[in-house]
Protein backbone atom coordinates (compact mmCIF):
# COMPACT_ATOMS: atom_id res chain seq x y z
CA UNK A 1 0.00 0.00 0.00
CA UNK A 2 1.37 3.27 -0.77
CA UNK A 3 3.38 5.10 1.67
CA UNK A 4 0.71 7.60 4.06
CA UNK A 5 2.29 11.59 3.35
CA UNK A 6 2.18 12.27 7.10
CA UNK A 7 4.62 9.48 8.05
CA UNK A 8 7.18 10.48 5.10
CA UNK A 9 6.44 14.25 6.68
CA UNK A 10 7.47 13.32 9.90
CA UNK A 11 10.33 11.38 9.31
CA UNK A 12 11.24 14.21 7.05
CA UNK A 13 10.73 16.46 10.21
CA UNK A 14 12.72 14.11 12.32
CA UNK A 15 16.00 14.35 9.62
CA UNK A 16 16.28 18.11 10.16
CA UNK A 17 15.07 18.43 14.28
CA UNK A 18 18.45 17.93 15.24
CA UNK A 19 18.91 21.93 13.69
CA UNK A 20 15.82 23.08 14.75
CA UNK A 21 16.81 22.27 18.32
CA UNK A 22 19.89 23.51 18.87
CA UNK A 23 18.46 26.33 16.84
CA UNK A 24 15.86 26.79 19.58
CA UNK A 25 18.88 26.75 22.10
CA UNK A 26 20.84 29.41 20.32
CA UNK A 27 16.96 31.44 20.63
CA UNK A 28 17.56 31.48 24.03
CA UNK A 29 15.37 28.63 24.94
CA UNK A 30 16.22 25.78 27.64
CA UNK A 31 16.13 22.05 26.93
CA UNK A 32 14.28 19.35 29.27
CA UNK A 33 15.09 16.29 28.34
CA UNK A 34 12.36 13.28 29.67
CA UNK A 35 12.81 9.78 29.93
CA UNK A 36 8.91 9.14 30.95
CA UNK A 37 5.21 10.11 30.06
CA UNK A 38 4.87 11.16 33.60
CA UNK A 39 6.59 14.59 33.48
CA UNK A 40 4.05 17.03 32.47
CA UNK A 41 5.23 18.75 29.45
CA UNK A 42 2.53 21.17 30.42
CA UNK A 43 5.03 23.22 32.26
CA UNK A 44 7.85 23.19 30.17
CA UNK A 45 5.84 24.30 27.45
CA UNK A 46 4.41 27.38 29.76
CA UNK A 47 7.85 28.64 30.28
CA UNK A 48 8.64 28.57 26.67
CA UNK A 49 11.24 25.71 26.97
CA UNK A 50 11.89 22.39 24.82
CA UNK A 51 10.77 19.20 25.77
CA UNK A 52 12.65 16.90 24.01
CA UNK A 53 12.37 12.14 25.14
CA UNK A 54 15.64 10.81 25.49
CA UNK A 55 14.97 7.01 25.98
CA UNK A 56 17.42 4.74 24.24
CA UNK A 57 16.13 2.17 21.96
CA UNK A 58 19.28 0.62 20.15
CA UNK A 59 21.50 -1.52 21.18
CA UNK A 60 24.72 -0.37 20.62
CA UNK A 61 25.31 1.85 23.41
CA UNK A 62 24.91 -1.18 25.83
CA UNK A 63 28.33 -2.29 25.98
CA UNK A 64 29.79 1.00 27.00
CA UNK A 65 26.36 1.17 29.79
CA UNK A 66 27.49 -2.20 31.15
CA UNK A 67 31.51 -0.67 31.89
CA UNK A 68 29.33 0.34 34.56
CA UNK A 69 25.97 -0.59 34.90
CA UNK A 70 24.88 -4.91 35.47
CA UNK A 71 24.11 -6.48 32.58
CA UNK A 72 20.74 -7.90 34.45
CA UNK A 73 18.73 -4.79 33.91
CA UNK A 74 16.30 -4.08 31.31
CA UNK A 75 18.30 -2.66 27.48
CA UNK A 76 16.37 0.92 27.71
CA UNK A 77 17.95 1.52 31.02
CA UNK A 78 21.54 0.62 29.61
CA UNK A 79 20.78 2.05 26.41
CA UNK A 80 19.71 5.27 27.47
CA UNK A 81 22.79 5.67 30.31
CA UNK A 82 25.15 4.48 26.80
CA UNK A 83 23.80 7.58 25.16
CA UNK A 84 25.16 9.74 27.42
CA UNK A 85 28.17 7.96 28.11
CA UNK A 86 29.44 8.33 24.64
CA UNK A 87 27.28 11.55 23.81
CA UNK A 88 26.07 9.83 20.95
CA UNK A 89 22.64 11.21 21.43
CA UNK A 90 22.10 15.38 20.24
CA UNK A 91 18.99 15.16 22.34
CA UNK A 92 20.61 14.60 25.59
CA UNK A 93 23.68 16.87 25.01
CA UNK A 94 21.07 19.44 24.27
CA UNK A 95 19.47 19.15 27.44
CA UNK A 96 20.10 21.91 29.87
CA UNK A 97 17.88 20.06 32.75
CA UNK A 98 17.19 15.98 32.35
CA UNK A 99 14.42 14.96 34.15
CA UNK A 100 14.16 11.36 35.70
CA UNK A 101 11.42 9.55 37.71
CA UNK A 102 11.45 6.92 39.96
CA UNK A 103 9.06 3.98 38.04
CA UNK A 104 11.66 1.29 39.06
CA UNK A 105 14.88 1.06 41.05
CA UNK A 106 16.55 0.04 38.00
CA UNK A 107 16.11 3.82 36.00
CA UNK A 108 16.64 5.26 39.89
CA UNK A 109 20.08 3.64 40.82
CA UNK A 110 21.09 4.97 36.90
CA UNK A 111 20.44 8.29 37.47
CA UNK A 112 22.70 8.30 40.25
CA UNK A 113 25.49 7.80 37.94
CA UNK A 114 23.79 9.73 35.12
CA UNK A 115 23.70 12.38 37.85
CA UNK A 116 27.86 12.80 37.69
CA UNK A 117 27.41 13.51 33.95
CA UNK A 118 24.62 15.74 33.49
CA UNK A 119 22.15 18.05 35.76
CA UNK A 120 19.40 16.07 36.75
CA UNK A 121 15.89 16.44 38.59
CA UNK A 122 14.45 13.28 39.75
CA UNK A 123 10.47 13.01 40.71
CA UNK A 124 9.07 11.08 43.10
CA UNK A 125 6.19 8.45 41.58
CA UNK A 126 4.19 7.54 44.47
CA UNK A 127 2.81 4.05 43.44
CA UNK A 128 0.05 4.31 45.69
CA UNK A 129 -3.63 5.26 44.14
CA UNK A 130 -4.45 6.88 47.90
CA UNK A 131 -5.26 10.42 48.52
CA UNK A 132 -1.81 10.87 50.64
CA UNK A 133 -0.19 9.28 47.22
CA UNK A 134 -2.24 12.10 45.26
CA UNK A 135 -1.20 14.91 47.99
CA UNK A 136 2.79 13.90 47.29
CA UNK A 137 2.73 14.08 44.18
CA UNK A 138 0.87 17.47 43.47
CA UNK A 139 3.72 18.21 45.99
CA UNK A 140 6.10 17.14 43.28
CA UNK A 141 4.71 18.57 40.11
CA UNK A 142 5.07 22.27 42.53
CA UNK A 143 8.36 21.11 43.05
CA UNK A 144 8.99 20.99 38.97
CA UNK A 145 7.11 23.62 38.27
CA UNK A 146 9.77 25.97 40.29
CA UNK A 147 12.73 24.26 38.90
CA UNK A 148 11.11 25.18 35.61
CA UNK A 149 10.94 28.93 36.07
CA UNK A 150 14.04 29.12 37.69
CA UNK A 151 16.14 27.66 35.16
CA UNK A 152 14.09 29.67 32.22
CA UNK A 153 14.08 32.76 33.96
CA UNK A 154 10.41 32.62 33.07
CA UNK A 155 7.03 32.74 35.11
CA UNK A 156 4.67 30.27 34.30
CA UNK A 157 1.45 32.20 34.11
CA UNK A 158 -1.93 30.96 34.46
CA UNK A 159 -2.25 32.28 30.53
CA UNK A 160 0.40 30.14 29.74
CA UNK A 161 -0.11 27.46 31.65
CA UNK A 162 -3.75 27.30 29.68
CA UNK A 163 -2.25 28.29 26.53
CA UNK A 164 -0.09 25.06 26.70
CA UNK A 165 -3.01 22.65 28.07
CA UNK A 166 -4.58 23.49 25.49
CA UNK A 167 -2.05 22.44 23.17
CA UNK A 168 -0.94 19.46 24.10
CA UNK A 169 -4.92 18.21 25.10
CA UNK A 170 -5.24 18.60 21.27
CA UNK A 171 -2.31 16.64 20.45
CA UNK A 172 -4.16 13.55 23.03
CA UNK A 173 -7.26 14.70 21.09
CA UNK A 174 -5.54 13.88 17.47
CA UNK A 175 -4.05 10.80 19.10
CA UNK A 176 -6.75 9.52 20.53
CA UNK A 177 -8.62 10.06 16.81
CA UNK A 178 -5.97 7.83 15.02
CA UNK A 179 -6.66 5.10 17.66
CA UNK A 180 -10.31 5.11 17.05
CA UNK A 181 -9.43 5.40 13.06
CA UNK A 182 -7.96 1.80 13.93
CA UNK A 183 -10.56 0.36 15.43
CA UNK A 184 -11.52 -0.05 11.66
CA UNK A 185 -11.71 -3.45 9.68
CA UNK A 186 -9.25 -2.71 7.41
CA UNK A 187 -7.35 -0.56 9.38
CA UNK A 188 -6.18 2.16 8.31
CA UNK A 189 -2.80 2.47 9.41
CA UNK A 190 -0.20 -0.79 10.18
CA UNK A 191 1.69 -0.87 13.89
CA UNK A 192 4.54 -0.22 12.27
CA UNK A 193 3.79 3.28 11.05
CA UNK A 194 1.77 3.59 14.27
CA UNK A 195 4.72 2.75 16.39
CA UNK A 196 6.79 5.02 14.02
CA UNK A 197 4.51 8.01 14.57
CA UNK A 198 4.59 7.44 18.58
CA UNK A 199 8.39 7.43 18.71
CA UNK A 200 8.71 10.08 17.02
CA UNK A 201 6.40 12.34 18.65
CA UNK A 202 8.55 12.10 21.62
CA UNK A 203 11.27 14.06 19.93
CA UNK A 204 9.88 16.51 17.26
CA UNK A 205 8.41 20.17 18.66
CA UNK A 206 4.46 20.06 19.42
CA UNK A 207 3.70 22.63 16.88
CA UNK A 208 5.59 19.80 13.99
CA UNK A 209 3.50 17.34 16.02
CA UNK A 210 0.11 18.68 15.69
CA UNK A 211 0.43 19.34 11.98
CA UNK A 212 1.65 15.91 11.39
CA UNK A 213 -1.62 14.79 13.05
CA UNK A 214 -3.84 17.01 11.74
CA UNK A 215 -2.66 15.56 8.21
CA UNK A 216 -2.78 12.33 9.31
CA UNK A 217 -6.34 12.08 10.54
CA UNK A 218 -7.69 13.42 7.23
CA UNK A 219 -5.56 10.49 5.56
CA UNK A 220 -6.78 7.95 7.29
CA UNK A 221 -10.47 9.07 7.39
CA UNK A 222 -9.97 8.94 3.58
CA UNK A 223 -9.19 5.37 3.56
CA UNK A 224 -11.67 4.31 5.83
CA UNK A 225 -14.08 5.85 3.79
CA UNK A 226 -12.44 4.25 0.92
CA UNK A 227 -12.57 0.90 2.39
CA UNK A 228 -9.03 0.78 2.32
CA UNK A 229 -6.24 -0.45 4.82
CA UNK A 230 -4.78 -3.65 6.23
CA UNK A 231 -6.24 -6.94 6.90
CA UNK A 232 -5.71 -10.38 8.91
CA UNK A 233 -5.55 -11.21 12.33
CA UNK A 234 -6.42 -7.61 14.83
CA UNK A 235 -3.32 -7.71 17.28
CA UNK A 236 -2.92 -5.94 20.55
CA UNK A 237 0.36 -5.21 22.00
CA UNK A 238 0.36 -4.38 25.75
CA UNK A 239 3.57 -3.86 28.51
CA UNK A 240 6.66 -2.19 28.10
CA UNK A 241 6.96 1.21 25.76
CA UNK A 242 8.71 1.19 22.32
CA UNK A 243 11.13 3.87 22.16
CA UNK A 244 13.24 4.74 19.16
CA UNK A 245 15.02 2.04 17.69
CA UNK A 246 13.42 -0.50 19.00
CA UNK A 247 10.28 -1.69 16.20
CA UNK A 248 11.48 -5.60 16.70
CA UNK A 249 7.83 -6.55 18.36
CA UNK A 250 4.96 -5.10 15.77
CA UNK A 251 7.70 -6.09 12.57
CA UNK A 252 7.45 -9.70 14.08
CA UNK A 253 3.75 -9.57 14.22
CA UNK A 254 2.93 -8.19 11.13
CA UNK A 255 5.31 -10.06 9.30
CA UNK A 256 3.11 -12.89 10.06
CA UNK A 257 0.35 -11.29 8.22
CA UNK A 258 -1.78 -10.25 11.54
CA UNK A 259 -2.11 -6.10 12.03
CA UNK A 260 -1.43 -4.40 14.96
CA UNK A 261 -4.40 -2.16 16.00
CA UNK A 262 -3.27 -0.55 19.48
CA UNK A 263 -0.71 -0.32 21.64
CA UNK A 264 -1.26 0.11 25.50
CA UNK A 265 2.18 1.14 26.48
CA UNK A 266 4.06 4.74 26.66
CA UNK A 267 4.53 4.60 22.99
CA UNK A 268 0.27 4.54 22.85
CA UNK A 269 -2.52 5.07 25.27
CA UNK A 270 -0.74 5.91 28.45
CA UNK A 271 0.72 8.79 26.38
CA UNK A 272 -2.38 10.10 25.19
CA UNK A 273 -5.43 9.13 26.87
CA UNK A 274 -7.30 11.04 29.86
CA UNK A 275 -6.94 15.09 29.04
CA UNK A 276 -6.26 17.99 31.80
CA UNK A 277 -9.60 18.95 33.03
CA UNK A 278 -9.17 22.19 34.21
CA UNK A 279 -6.25 24.92 33.96
CA UNK A 280 -4.64 24.63 37.15
CA UNK A 281 -1.51 22.75 39.08
CA UNK A 282 -4.04 20.34 40.60
CA UNK A 283 -5.90 19.59 37.74
CA UNK A 284 -2.63 18.89 35.87
CA UNK A 285 -1.02 16.50 38.73
CA UNK A 286 -4.17 14.78 38.53
CA UNK A 287 -4.28 13.76 35.04
CA UNK A 288 -0.56 12.16 35.24
CA UNK A 289 -1.12 10.55 38.55
CA UNK A 290 -3.82 8.76 36.71
CA UNK A 291 -1.61 7.15 34.26
CA UNK A 292 -2.02 3.71 34.54
CA UNK A 293 1.99 2.52 34.67
CA UNK A 294 3.04 -0.98 36.18
CA UNK A 295 4.64 1.05 38.78
CA UNK A 296 1.58 1.44 40.73
CA UNK A 297 0.87 -1.03 43.87
CA UNK A 298 -2.53 -3.33 43.24
CA UNK A 299 -3.17 -1.98 39.80
CA UNK A 300 -6.84 -3.98 38.49
CA UNK A 301 -7.40 -0.14 36.54
CA UNK A 302 -4.97 -1.01 34.05
CA UNK A 303 -6.25 -4.66 33.75
CA UNK A 304 -9.53 -3.52 33.29
CA UNK A 305 -8.50 -0.96 30.65
CA UNK A 306 -6.53 -3.78 28.48
CA UNK A 307 -9.79 -5.38 28.35
CA UNK A 308 -11.32 -2.09 27.07
CA UNK A 309 -9.12 -1.70 24.31
CA UNK A 310 -9.49 -4.99 23.10
CA UNK A 311 -13.04 -4.42 22.99
CA UNK A 312 -12.67 -0.91 21.77
CA UNK A 313 -10.39 -1.93 18.77
CA UNK A 314 -12.24 -5.57 17.96
CA UNK A 315 -9.22 -7.38 18.34
CA UNK A 316 -8.44 -11.09 18.03
CA UNK A 317 -5.91 -11.15 20.65
CA UNK A 318 -3.05 -9.64 22.88
CA UNK A 319 0.71 -9.66 22.82
CA UNK A 320 2.25 -9.05 25.98
CA UNK A 321 5.64 -7.32 25.69
CA UNK A 322 8.10 -7.16 28.08
CA UNK A 323 11.71 -5.96 28.35
CA UNK A 324 14.63 -7.97 29.59
CA UNK A 325 14.51 -7.59 33.28
CA UNK A 326 11.76 -5.34 33.38
CA UNK A 327 10.26 -6.96 36.71
CA UNK A 328 7.35 -4.70 37.05
CA UNK A 329 5.71 -5.16 33.92
CA UNK A 330 6.64 -8.57 33.72
CA UNK A 331 5.32 -9.12 36.96
CA UNK A 332 1.79 -8.20 37.02
CA UNK A 333 2.12 -9.75 33.23
CA UNK A 334 1.17 -12.63 34.91
CA UNK A 335 -1.16 -11.09 36.99
CA UNK A 336 -2.55 -9.50 33.29
CA UNK A 337 -2.40 -13.23 31.70
CA UNK A 338 -4.83 -14.65 34.10
CA UNK A 339 -7.60 -12.30 34.12
CA UNK A 340 -7.58 -12.15 30.40
CA UNK A 341 -7.96 -16.10 30.61
CA UNK A 342 -10.66 -15.84 32.60
CA UNK A 343 -11.94 -13.42 30.08
CA UNK A 344 -11.25 -15.47 26.91
CA UNK A 345 -8.82 -12.81 25.08
CA UNK A 346 -5.76 -14.87 23.84
CA UNK A 347 -2.61 -13.96 25.17
CA UNK A 348 0.92 -14.81 24.03
CA UNK A 349 3.76 -12.87 26.54
CA UNK A 350 6.81 -12.39 24.94
CA UNK A 351 10.09 -11.13 26.99
CA UNK A 352 12.91 -9.70 24.50
CA UNK A 353 16.17 -7.47 24.79
CA UNK A 354 17.40 -4.82 21.59
CA UNK A 355 19.35 -7.67 19.70
CA UNK A 356 18.60 -9.63 16.70
CA UNK A 357 19.51 -12.63 18.25
CA UNK A 358 15.36 -14.26 19.36
CA UNK A 359 13.81 -13.03 16.22
CA UNK A 360 13.51 -16.71 14.76
CA UNK A 361 12.29 -18.02 17.82
CA UNK A 362 10.00 -15.11 18.80
CA UNK A 363 9.00 -14.92 15.21
CA UNK A 364 8.20 -18.84 15.70
CA UNK A 365 5.91 -18.28 18.76
CA UNK A 366 4.09 -15.37 17.53
CA UNK A 367 3.24 -17.85 14.22
CA UNK A 368 1.98 -20.30 16.47
CA UNK A 369 0.14 -17.45 18.69
CA UNK A 370 -1.61 -15.69 15.35
CA UNK A 371 -2.28 -19.14 13.77
CA UNK A 372 -4.31 -20.50 17.17
CA UNK A 373 -6.42 -17.56 17.10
Amino acid sequence: MEELKSIKKISEAFAGRKNELYGQKDEGRKVFGLFCTFVPTELILAANAVPVGLCGGKEGTIPSAEEILPRNICPLIKSSFGFKKDKACPYIEASDVIIGETTCDGKKKMFEHLAEMTRLHIMQLPHFRDDRSAKLWLAEVEELKKLIEEETGNKITEEKLKEAIDKVNNVRKLFYKIYELRANNPSPINGKDSLKLFQLSYLLDINTIESVLEDLVEELEERVKKGEGYSGKRILIAGCPMVAGNTKIPELIEDTGAVVVGEESCTGTRQYENYVEGYTIEKLADRYFKIPCACKFSNEERIERIKELVKEQNADGVVYYTLQYCHTFNVEGALIEKELKKAGIPIIRVETDYSESDKEQLKTRIEAFVEMI
